[in-house]
């Protein structure tokens, strides 16, 4: 069994897998990703395990889209029986906790920029999402920055791509393809099948 599969199989699905293997592999230096109160048990036993720093949110997010991915949730108490909990995992304890601030205030421009994404990117998610505007998702014309199938768990970037072209996402989902593949051929052909614009 690959690193890949047995973090997919910790984590409860590829794209998350995928965002710690990029963490591990010095792609990434924070990952942020939410888990049901069942799930974190082993998320904390692996992150102990591993020496990574772990934050939780002072908050749930109840999602409210019922389809599929969902961009869309409202906060709730930690202590409501539904909802998930933001985690925040890093290398370092000052890293996860920075994420955690970041998000908590609303920063998104920082918290953008630490999650690694693009600041073209960044900015256009901050100048684009609302209430209203939730799916920034644009329609794929680039096997690297086609995001919509991650709701089928195929993804290479973790962000809204400000273009389907976006040359920096572009290079960051090389880099994270070229990983995958030293670490399971098989499934960075499947990756490029399933990612392939129709």
């Amino acid at each position: 069994m690959s690193q890949i599969e047995e973090l997919t199989k910790t984590f409860g699905s590829r794209a998350k897998g995928l965002e710690i293997f990029y963490l591990l592999n010095g792609l990434k230096q924070v990952v942020r990703h939410g888990f049901y109160d069942k799930e974190l048990p082993e998320v904390e036993y692996f992150c102990k395990k591993n020496h990574l720093a772990l934050e939780k949110s002072s908050f749930k997010i109840l999602l409210t889209e019922k389809n599929g991915y969902s961009n869309k949730g409202i906060r709730i108490e930690t202590d409501h029986p539904k909802g998930m909990l933001f985690v925040y995992i890093a290398k370092t304890q000052e890293t996860a906790q920075q994420a955690k601030f970041f998000e908590e205030k609303g920063l998104d421009l920082p918290f953008g920029l630490l999650l690694g994404y693009p600041r073209c990117c960044v900015d256009f998610f901050c100048n684009s999402f609302n209430e209203n505007n939730t799916n920034l998702e644009l329609r794929p014309t680039n096997i690297w920055t086609n995001t919509v199938q991650r709701n089928k768990d195929w993804v290479l970037i973790s962000h809204f791509p400000c273009s389907s072209d976006c040359k920096e996402s572009i290079y960051l989902a090389q880099q994270r393809w070229e990983a995958v593949k030293r670490e399971d051929s098989h499934l960075a052909q499947e990756m490029m099948k399933n990612l392939k614009p129709s």
